[in-house]
């Protein structure tokens, strides 16, 4: 069997989101739906209630006056960050305590993708983009694909040393000769199976090659790109291959980043992002 019908085969096994997380991915989709829908898919879920709630208070999240309810949360927070906060739920409890093959602990992976979260949000807002969608899930969730080939590349770990050693190549090559797919196009696959937005199946598809993704969803892809970039430079996320890292030059361009809104940003994005680290935990 070729690696990636194995890796396909490996979708069923994983862990799921919590139903409801595909529930309020489809009610988003749907002008017709309101925040009683949304009301009645949260509340049957206790856990996914009592850490919506948690989230809702966090400083990141939440407002002066404490959130009391499921009701209150979406009034307050509307319901696409609602959404976002019950995806981020569901995608802690997927994560396993180690990913073979990038040799991560699970707190690592995870203070990466709650960096590249908070580091494309806060870019967005710096840069004016505060009206596009699925900003901070799609910097959480970019590095799904991982989830599922880790463990492939574990068994090709001897061959990925070598490759990462020659000029110019990236991990994400070394992905490609080991594999002949890397962890975006699992990533896609897994982000179907899961119901997620298309927009934010788009950029974990095309988080490394902005350029390729819709033109209407190429802003979030390219906000995602620099966060990501950003994120390894600040030392969120130092996995394998860590010195082999290639970003493109026009994602920046194309937002009209400046090196001091990047230098701003990070300096400003420390805190959130280590509060972001246990929040979702």
């Amino acid at each position: 069997m070729m690696p990636i019908l194995q890796m396909l085969s490996r979708l069923q096994s994983l862990p799921t989101l919590p139903g409801a997380v595909s529930q309020l991915s489809r009610l988003l989709a749907d002008e017709d739906s309101d925040a009683a829908d949304f009301e009645a898919v949260i509340k049957p879920d206790p856990a996914l209630t009592a850490n919506l709630l948690r989230l809702s208070n966090s400083a990141y999240f939440g407002r002066r006056t404490e959130i009391a309810s499921v009701r209150q949360a979406i009034a307050v927070l509307g319901l696409r960050r609602v959404f976002e906060l019950a995806a981020g739920v569901g995608f802690a409890r997927a994560v396993p305590a180690y990913l073979p093959g990038y040799r991560l602990r699970a707190a690592d992976f995870w203070r990466h993708s709650a960096a590249v979260a908070v580091l494309a949000e806060r870019l967005a807002r710096r840069i004016g983009l505060h009206k596009l969608d699925f900003v901070f899930t799609a910097g959480l969730l970019h590095d799904i694909g991982k989830l599922v080939i880790g463990a492939f590349l574990e068994e090709g770990f001897a061959e990925i040393r070598p490759l990462l050693d020659e000029e110019s190549r990236t991990f994400l090559d070394a992905e490609r000769t080991i594999l002949q797919t890397d962890h975006t196009v699992v990533g896609e696959l897994l982000a179907r199976h899961w119901q997620l937005p298309e927009t934010i199946v788009q950029t974990v598809r095309w988080h490394h090659e902005p350029e390729r993704g819709d033109a209407p969803i190429r802003q979030l892809n390219d906000l995602v790109h620099m966060a990501n970039g950003l994120a390894h430079s600040l030392g969120y996320g130092c996995d394998t291959g860590e010195l082999s890292r290639r970003e493109d030059p026009q994602a920046g361009l194309r937002l009209g980043l400046q090196v001091r809104t990047l230098e701003a940003v990070a300096a400003e994005s420390a805190g959130a992002i280590e509060e972001m680290c246990g929040s979702f935990r």
